[in-house]
């Protein structure tokens, strides 16, 4: 009935609901809707405490309140937890495995000792449940340590009854440990686990560990107690003495004493002296007081009874008044049942007094001769670790070899210096305080560092402990161990455990730990932030990332790494809390215990999401560029940086017939064993090769390439090297286009030019005469009317040659203008092409690039083609001569609205004043020093009679615009054409 109180849940309980519901009920009573919710009277007791005293119920970490040096100082001084140890050993061996961290605080709530499995104790600094945190009540709200020192009583706190909400995540099971003698709280046993491992058996765990501890109490207890009464029956005093005797355990309970003092009533019914005036001094150094009572002022005398260097009891010298010493009363007093069971379980004792004591007295001579001194010397000397003696003032008394050779002085030196000279400054007052201790009567260990004689540091661990003489302390043993190596050990092992949590916080990777049943113990931010869960709602449960159609494979992946204790990597699909999947790199290791057992598991996964979209996009990039390089008319070949080819596009492959030979990793002389007829030109080749390599730059040459019916075909190569950082050859690119039309083209172009100049001189001559010719004709006609006939003849020889002249003229003006018009329907993308192959060469010797872009779904337009070539031929040509330091014109086709389309050449050339922009097209107004202004009133007469018109705009040093409209023939034409 009791633990039923005192545990959370039963077995049979769901766990998850149960922690639901406590949930909720913790949210009311926090949210102040539920002031008494349903949950167990204790708990609701703490919660009520944990509101009085201000604990926040979002408080994340508890404090810390021991240090580290603290800590060692408690586990290597204190009596309880040499007792203790083997227990916490023990249930670290039995449940270790069993998801829970084992843990000892002492009577305030410091954990000062805490173990279990590492990935677990990883979690638990999350809410800082590590050695030297505190928590009692006032400091961590409810949980079973705090509460159980509340109480008195053990107790075992289920998730949602943790009144701070981080805790929650947990279940704990504590319970005290008293004191047998002082009936004093200890310290607390506890076992914690994550609140999915629950069980009420925990709580029985922890008891019942209390229960052994307190038996070894009490039977230690027992110990002490029969070595008080030992020392009573050895040393009692004779009535004819001037004071009386009595012995006190731990608890100040008398155990034995003279019987006088039951009779006088000095000794209360509860075994205790009336006069004590406080049980709260010290059994560890001596006192005195005074009570007065029959006869006058009775004066007691306590000594510490030190056994095993440390105070088990006290010893009571009682002194009487002086008229009282002559008073008479009974010679024995019956000691009180209680007190006499004690010792029935323990070896008998004589029960006489001291004086007629003769055989305890033989027994403690045989003990001396046994005792002999070289039995001791040989433990002194031979002592592997160093062992020193000293006095009261911290001067050396005398030391073993081990010592010397540790520190490098001799004793002879060493008793000539302060030994506190050898303390390096910063342990100092470390040293005097432990020192100082030990003086009381307490024994210390801690550790130091001291300075060698030959200058060097050595890290020591000194356990010292009172030199004791007939109940007295003068001086002080130290046993000294040289753990320079271990010190360098834990400094190495703290680096790594900082790195490790700063690894743990910072990375952009996930890490997820987990227990051998799939159980989530911790999770990191990166987690939090890649997959969408929050620690709290992945803490216990399994991992939620699997995909039900991968838990199989994933299982089995664990299992081998269980059975082989091998880390594996892999890659996979994960779930994100959105139901979205994600592809990870995962890297799983085991965890295993001292004894070699896997205990858990971490995972790290790194989100390759992005990497996979890439590498994808890379082959679809890969794929795309590899058919738009075959799919190209132009020669691609790569090679590396001894000339050997790597890669070929089809149109190589093609004009070097190499269908059928295996050419990669080949050089150009290897490939024309192949075939004899491209001897000469992979001859060439390699030297070109050579040459762009020297350079170390792009090159560009023109190379010929024979053909099996004995033609040449003309290419323009250009040469690409690459190089590696340090300079060495990497690679070749070589990139080679047929201009074997285009050199043809180039050649009509140069005729044409020729012509162009004639038709040039021509129109310039013929608008030259025309105009006065005119006037002649014309004021012929005047004269006819007033000359005779007799000069008649000389008019008609003077019109005939006007009229030869202007026969010329017009001759001039063919040779100007095409004659013959041709309208049909053209493509402008192929009219436009046509016409960059044209100027391409000019365009080439200008450093010009031109770039045309058309717009898909362009309608075919009525037009005399080599009209509108001529127009735009001349367009481009202009833009080609202002454009003095190279650059681009791009020339775009595109509809300018349904019934229209415009063509636009942008160059980037000095540009055009815009109060001249409205004179272009006059007869003989050019912007050029040698222009006649004819060729661009031609372009506008031309697209004027194909019903378009031509509009420019200007800026100054940025360039010019040129739009040519033309209109769209109608649906119905085209068809019928």
């Amino acid at each position: 009935m009791i633990m039923n109180k005192l545990t959370a849940i039963d077995k049979h309980t769901c766990s998850k609901a149960e922690k639901l519901k406590l949930e909720r009920e913790w949210e009311k009573f926090i949210s102040g809707n539920n002031n008494t919710p349903k949950i167990r009277p204790l708990m609701y007791e703490s919660w009520q405490r944990c509101l009085d005293q201000g604990i926040s119920p979002l408080q994340r970490k508890t404090s810390i309140t021991l240090s580290e040096e603290q800590i060692k100082d408690y586990v290597s001084t204190d009596p309880l937890f040499r007792t203790l140890k083997p227990v916490l050993t023990k249930l670290k061996d039995l449940y270790m495995d069993s998801g829970h961290l084992i843990t000892f605080c002492n009577p305030s709530g410091d954990i000062v000792y805490l173990d279990g499995d590492l990935s677990l104790m990883l979690k638990a600094e999350d809410m800082n449940f590590v050695a030297g945190s505190s928590w009692a009540e006032k400091n961590a709200g409810t949980n079973a340590i705090g509460t159980a020192i509340a109480t008195g009583s053990p107790i075992q706190v289920f998730a949602g009854e943790h009144f701070c909400h981080e805790v929650q995540k947990w279940t704990c099971s504590a319970a005290p440990i008293y004191d047998p003698a002082t009936k004093k709280l200890l310290g607390v046993i506890d076992l914690t686990g994550l609140w999915s491992v629950n069980h009420p058996h925990f709580l029985s765990v922890v008891t019942s560990a209390a229960q052994d501890v307190s038996g070894m109490l009490r039977n230690q207890l027992k110990l002490e107690r029969f070595k008080l009464s030992e020392y009573y029956q050895n040393y009692n005093i004779s009535l004819q003495s001037k004071s009386y005797l009595a012995v006190l355990d731990r608890g100040w309970k008398v155990i034995k004493a003279s019987s006088i003092l039951y009779e006088l009533r000095l000794i209360d019914s509860d075994h205790f002296l009336v006069s004590t005036p406080s049980l709260s001094l010290s059994l560890t150094s001596r006192t005195h007081w005074e009570y007065e009572h029959i006869n006058g002022i009775w004066r007691f005398e306590l000594t510490p009874f030190i056994y095993g260097g440390i105070s088990i009891g006290a010893v009571v010298h009682v002194f009487p008044p002086t008229s009282f010493m002559n008073m008479n009363f009974a010679p024995n007093y019956s000691f009180p049942r209680a007190i006499e069971e004690t010792f029935q379980s323990l070896p008998s004792i004589n029960s006489g007094n001291l004086a007629s004591n003769f055989d305890v007295k033989e027994q403690v001579e045989v003990k001396k001769s046994i005792k002999c001194t070289e039995f001791y010397k040989s433990l002194f000397d031979h002592n592997p670790d160093g062992v020193y003696s000293c006095d009261l003032q911290g001067s050396l008394l005398d030391a073993n070899p081990a010592l010397e050779r540790i520190v490098g002085y001799t004793v002879e030196e060493l008793q000539k210096i302060a030994l506190k000279s050898l303390v390096l400054p910063e342990y100092l007052e470390v040293k005097l305080r432990y020192l100082k201790t030990t003086i009381k009567g307490k024994p210390q260990e801690y550790e130091v560092a001291i300075k060698h004689k030959n200058g060097y540091r050595v890290d020591l661990k000194v356990k010292n402990f009172p030199i004791i003489i007939d109940n007295e302390i003068v001086g002080v043993h130290g046993i000294v161990k040289d753990i320079t190596k271990n010190k360098q050990m834990e400094a190495d092992l703290k680096s790594t455990k900082q790195q490790l949590d700063l690894f743990l916080k910072n990375t952009v990777d996930s890490i997820i730990i987990f227990d051998i049943q799939h159980n989530v113990i911790k999770v990191n931010k990166a987690f939090e932030e890649v997959f969408g869960w929050t620690e709290q709602e992945v803490i216990g449960r399994k991992k939620p990332i699997i995909p039900d159609y991968l838990v199989d494979k994933y299982t089995d992946i664990l299992q081998k790494i269980l059975n082989n204790r091998h880390v594996m990597s892999f890659e996979t699909i994960r779930q994100r809390k959105d139901g979205s999947f994600i592809d990870v790199s995962s890297f799983v290791s085991p965890i295993v215990n001292a004894k070699g057992n896997v205990t858990a598991f971490v995972s790290i996964l790194r989100d390759i999401t992005e990497q996979k979209r890439m590498e994808e996009a890379l082959k679809e990039s890969e794929k795309r560029l590899r058919t738009l390089i075959n799919a190209m008319p132009d020669v691609v070949v790569f090679k590396d940086g001894e000339g050997r080819w790597l890669e070929a596009n089809d149109t190589t492959i093609s004009y070097f017939q190499f269908e059928n030979v295996p050419y990669q990793g080949k050089k150009n002389s290897e490939l024309s064993l192949y075939n004899k007829l491209y001897r000469d030109t992979f001859s060439c080749c390699e030297k070109s090769d050579q040459e762009t390599w020297e350079n170390g730059h792009i090159t560009r040459s023109e190379e010929v390439i024979p053909q099996p019916d004995g033609q040449s075909i003309i290419f323009d190569v250009i040469k690409v090297p690459i190089f590696y950082p340090d300079g060495r050859r990497k690679g070749l690119v070589m990139i080679g286009r047929d201009i074997t039309e285009l050199k043809q083209t180039e050649e009509l172009l140069r005729k044409s030019e020729k012509l162009a100049v004639v038709g040039q001189l021509s129109a310039g001559i013929a608008h030259e005469i025309r105009n006065p010719l005119t006037s002649l004709k014309g004021f012929l006609s005047l004269l006819q009317s007033s000359i005779d006939e007799s000069n008649l003849w000389y008019l008609d020889v003077m019109a005939s040659e006007i009229n030869r002249i202007e026969s010329i003229t017009n001759q001039f003006m063919a040779v100007a203008k095409p004659q013959a018009v041709t309208i049909q329907l053209q493509d402008l993308r192929m009219l436009i092409e046509q016409v960059s192959v044209v100027v391409y060469p000019e365009a080439t010797m200008n450093n010009i690039q031109i770039i045309i872009d058309t717009e898909a779904d362009i309608p075919l337009i009525r037009c005399d083609v080599n009209q509108l070539k001529q127009v735009f031929i001349n367009i481009i040509k202009n833009a080609i001569e202002a454009m003095k330091c190279g650059g681009k014109i791009v020339v775009h086709v595109m509809k300018h609205d349904p019934n229209h389309v415009v063509i636009r050449c942008i160059d980037q050339g000095c540009g055009i004043p815009k109060e001249r922009i409205p004179y272009l097209g006059e007869p003989f107004y050019s912007l050029k020093e040698k222009g006649t202004g004819l060729g661009l009133m031609m372009c506008y007469k031309i697209i004027e009679e194909h019903q378009g018109k031509i509009t420019i705009e200007s800026e100054i040093n940025k360039g010019t615009i040129v739009n040519v409209i033309l209109p769209i023939p109608p649906l119905e034409e085209v068809i019928l054409e």
